[in-house]
């Protein structure tokens, strides 16, 4: 991998970190507790405790991925970035530009 492809990456990286952590922060505000004294029906109530459920696992997933860019990105620079960790072949560049922190190649990724 060049140079200008790690820059990239790099660059890819920086910005989906800085989307995600506005994203995260954005979810925070659906997972406060709902009280139960608020002025809402019992129904409504359920809908809301659901949906603050459903928000709290996206919010979990988009926290575990930028976690793992936050990692990558110290490591985009290295030698072994870009090499499958089960073959040891090159990711192809145009799917670390889609996924950065991934570090199986398709086909292992496939196995």
């Amino acid at each position: 991998m060049t140079i200008e492809e790690r820059e990239e990456l790099a660059e890819i990286i920086n910005q989906d970190i800085i989307k995600l952590s506005q994203k995260v922060e954005e979810l925070k505000e659906f997972t406060a507790p709902v009280e139960p004294d608020s002025a809402i029906g019992r129904i409504s109530r359920m809908d809301a405790i659901n949906n603050k459920s459903i928000v709290e696992a996206s919010m979990r997933n988009l926290q575990s991925r930028l976690n793992q860019l936050q990692k990558i990105s110290q490591v985009v620079y290295d030698n072994d970035y870009g090499i499958c960790i089960n073959c040891h072949k090159p990711i192809q560049f145009e799917r670390l530009k889609i996924r950065p922190e991934i570090r199986l190649c398709a086909g292992c990724l496939r196995s």
